[in-house]
């Protein structure tokens, strides 16, 4: 009878240990797992994504390769083990003893896959212009009509935006100025309600585009000024952007590429990096250093230093520094997040389909 007491006595530790390991099994799979791996997962692809971008730009003002890896498929395996131990003391005529133990065991075995960049998409995604309705989109998504051109506009009407600032760093500086008034005269109309921008005829099928002024503004000082630069004979209440029309106003977009050599100017190049000419240093006709600041200052930011900045909104370390967007720096944050538009814009169809995430969870 003792001995059978003591079995139930084991018995009884085992399954209160096992017990208390369950709970806590339940309480981290199924729909628990859900959220811890989807928010560590989207930070992850986030974090990550900002630095590749970064990266590029950096090794574009350094004239190097850019390269970029989509994540296509993550596929992450959790598995939980649960053990439970029991021991325990008989002594005649004394106490008995009984101890217990737990425990969880926790595996995560993830599979990232990554796509390069290259090839046919590389081209459509990177090489081709921008098309009117992407640039259309970016503005009814609510981006400031000024850095919408200043970013996917190279050219309008006769006014240059640093067309040559396009690719690697020129050796002088480009024409900027007056495509650079427009644009604020444009910010102007766009913020005091004054200004829309849609499809000429309301037609998308023609890929013109319109900027609509509104009546009250129509003959204003700064719409004829606007008029002057555009070398129309008179204001207009309509200006209809075209790459073909010749009644219209040329509108030449970049591609996305262009538009990335575009903002890599605003990197900033240490001096050693500057006098090993690793980088082209930009002269006015009066042999001074010109300040890429001017152009990409309220666009795009790019600091540098040796250490690692302790609050960069993204960071990566090449060629022995740190490069960083300070997390203060909205006007190049935001730059930024348009840049992320735009490759998602250009990538049409693609990526539709991924990147996918499957999390099989078991125990």
């Amino acid at each position: 009878m003792r001995a059978m007491s003591r079995l139930r006595t084991a018995a009884l530790a085992v399954a209160v240990a096992a017990a208390a390991c369950a709970p806590v099994a339940c309480h981290v799979t199924g729909p628990r797992s859900i959220k811890t791996g989807r928010d560590t997962y989207n930070a992850a692809i986030q974090q990550t994504n900002n630095q590749q971008l970064l990266l590029n730009l950096v090794r574009l003002r350094y004239r190097d390769t850019p390269l970029f890896l989509e994540v296509s498929s993550i596929t992450s395996n959790f598995q939980f083990e649960l053990g439970s131990t029991a021991s325990g003391t008989i002594n005649p005529g004394a106490a008995n003893t009984v101890g217990l133990g737990g425990s969880v065991g926790y595996t995560e075995k993830p599979t990232v896959s990554y796509v390069p960049l290259q090839g046919q998409r590389f081209v459509t995604q990177l090489l081709s212009p921008l098309k009117s309705d992407v640039i259309l989109l970016l503005y009814h998504s609510g981006w400031a009509i000024d850095r919408i051109f200043k970013v996917c506009v190279q050219r309008l009407g006769p006014l240059d935006n640093a067309t040559r600032a396009s690719g690697p760093t020129p050796s002088s500086p480009p024409e900027y100025d007056r495509f650079f008034e427009a644009t604020e005269i444009l910010r102007e109309l766009w913020l005091a309600g004054a200004l829309e921008m849609g499809y000429a005829g309301g037609d998308p099928e023609r890929g013109d585009l319109v900027l609509r002024i509104d009546d009250s503004m129509a003959y204003s000082p700064l719409t004829r000024r606007l008029a002057a630069l555009l070398k129309l004979p008179e204001p207009r209440a309509s200006i209809v952007l075209s790459g073909s029309d010749p009644t219209a106003v040329t509108l030449v977009p970049r591609s996305l590429m262009a538009a990335l050599f575009y903002l890599s100017q605003g990197v900033e190049v240490p001096t050693r990096d500057r006098d090993r000419g690793r980088v082209t240093v930009t002269k006015t006709a009066e042999g001074e250093e010109f300040d890429w600041g001017e152009i990409t200052g309220g666009l795009m930011r790019i600091r540098e230093q040796k250490a690692q900045p302790p609050d960069a909104y993204v960071a990566i370390p090449y060629r022995g520094r740190w490069f960083y967007i300070d997390d203060a720096d909205l006007d190049s944050k935001s730059t930024f997040a348009l840049i992320n538009q735009l490759f998602e814009l250009q990538s049409g169809d693609l990526k539709h389909a991924g990147p996918v995430l499957t999390i099989p969870v078991s125990n």
